[in-house]
């Protein structure tokens, strides 16, 4: 074998030990990296005030306790900007109201794709607030009624703006674009009639908007919604939702101080299809943890458990919030992993496809090197074949000697060509048998030829000796 073959053969052997011995170590470190979460990540949150700011800020803390995540929180208007952040990849995670990515098309034109649901987390309740001057009058008959909505793209704006729809009033009224905030010293400044928003009953913000003013007046009754009912039948996200008396404000008269017929959506939160699934399979075990759902009041949470998490989500479940909802469907990678590690797993491919043809390069070469040096033994052998089939061709020549030389030279280039095989290449090379066969086969025919020679030269002699005699005789 020539020596730049062996040495492939065993620089090919070093780098094979080498592959086998770190690839395991680069795999578990790879593995680990991206098994790990992310060092910080950014939550679409709302309003201070709101429920919405209430169980991010939660969030936030656990994240940080539990996996010292670093978690920035994005204030917003609400639901709407929410999945706008979401859609357009400025926040990771987000607080959303079902039916608003629907609402955001209808009424702003707007559509957003590519997120999905991690779990349900509450009730968003409507609530209808009127200026205690119009507690007695129908909504519809207030006249150039001045109605607060909330911000632009909050849930406030798109579940009121629907509802005016409903009602026929949406060009008929004065809708005022208010953070909720404000909504208490508008009413106080009789700026607006009334106001339709969307909250949790835990708020903070809403307790606040209930509590009667210093000369104990109410700031703004609470009033159902009129056919309620009907809407939640018609409604593909809105559920029909009673708040009991007293909800507000047990104490005293009670706020309210009778039963609220009106309506819920529910209140989820989202992510990119591209958010990491270890990080959103964390998220989904700390909403479903019941202390968490105790400390960030998430009470229907709390009594419904996991059947409220993914019951009508307006988005497919998240892969990481699936591995926590059904874990027999958990793959036995990180699909972060093998998402990440893909242009890697298709290098190694191609790097593997590349060695098998270099390698396959080098048996060939070797190949065509024996086949090299058997073409040169061979040339010489045919070169020997057609010089003795011009000996003995008469009765008359004698080449015994030039053929006898020639059959020496048969012996010997089978001998030369032989010692340059090893006994493995000799049995599995079927060029290496054929040349022996007619190293075999020419050294029969030489030999027949001298043979035959010297049967003819002994013959011609005992003639002449029988003649020789046959004259002495007469």
């Amino acid at each position: 074998m020539p020596a730049p073959v062996r040495t492939m053969r065993r620089v090919v052997k070093w780098v094979a030990v080498l592959l086998l011995v770190s690839l395991p170590i680069a795999f578990s470190q790879w593995y680990s990296s991206y098994s790990s979460p992310p060092q910080s990540l950014t939550i679409a949150s709302g309003p201070e005030g709101g429920q919405y700011h209430t169980v991010a800020m939660e969030l936030g803390r656990e994240l940080t306790h539990r996996y010292g995540v670093v978690v920035e929180h994005l204030a917003t208007d609400g639901s709407g900007e929410n999945s706008l952040k979401v859609s357009r990849g400025e926040a990771d995670f987000a607080l959303y109201q079902s039916g608003t990515v629907a609402l955001e098309q209808e009424l702003h034109g707007l559509v957003l794709s590519d997120l999905n649901s991690i779990g349900g987390l509450y009730w968003e309740v409507v609530h209808l607030l009127k200026h205690p001057d119009h507690a007695e009058t129908p909504l519809a008959e207030i006249p150039n009624a001045r109605i607060a909505v909330g911000p632009l793209h909050s849930g406030s704006e798109l579940i009121a703006g629907y509802l005016l729809e409903q009602f026929e009033l949406y060009e008929k009224v004065e809708k005022i674009d208010l953070p909720l905030s404000e909504i208490a010293a508008a009413f106080r400044n009789d700026e607006i009639d009334a106001a339709i928003i969307a909250i949790g009953t835990q708020a903070t913000v809403l307790r606040e908007l209930l509590q009667p003013n210093e000369t104990g007046e109410p700031v703004c009754v609470l009033e159902s919604i009129p056919f309620a009912e009907a809407i939640a039948d018609q409604s593909a996200f809105l559920e029909s939702y009673a708040v009991p008396a007293g909800m507000y404000s047990p104490a005293g008269s009670g706020v309210p101080q009778q039963e609220i017929r009106t309506l819920a959506t529910r209140a989820q939160i989202i992510s990119s299809q591209e958010a990491p699934a270890r990080l959103t399979e964390m998220i989904t075990t700390i909403i479903n943890d019941p202390e968490f759902q105790r400390n960030a009041r998430l009470t229907e949470m709390f009594r419904g458990g996991t059947a409220f998490a993914q019951d009508n989500l307006d988005f497919p479940l998240h892969p990481g919030a699936q591995h926590f909802y059904d874990p027999h469907l958990k793959p036995l990678l990180n699909p972060d992993f093998v998402e990440a590690t893909e242009g890697i797993r298709s290098f190694v491919v191609s790097l593997a496809i590349a060695l098998f043809f270099v390698v396959k390069w080098i048996l060939d070469y070797r190949s065509r090197s024996q086949e090299h040096k058997l073409d040169r033994y061979i040339k010489r052998l045919l070169e020997i074949e057609q010089e003795q089939k011009y000996l003995d061709q008469t009765d008359k020549s004698d080449d015994r000697g030039r053929l006898q030389d020639l059959l020496d030279n048969v012996t010997d280039l089978r001998q030369q060509a032989l010692r340059e095989f090893t006994a493995h290449e000799i049995n599995s090379d079927q060029a290496v048998s054929c040349f022996v066969a007619m190293c075999h086969a020419l050294s029969e025919k030489i030999n027949a030829k001298i043979s035959r020679q010297r049967i003819d030269t002994r013959l011609k002699e005992m003639r002449a000796l029988i003649e020789g005699q046959n004259e002495g005789r007469s």
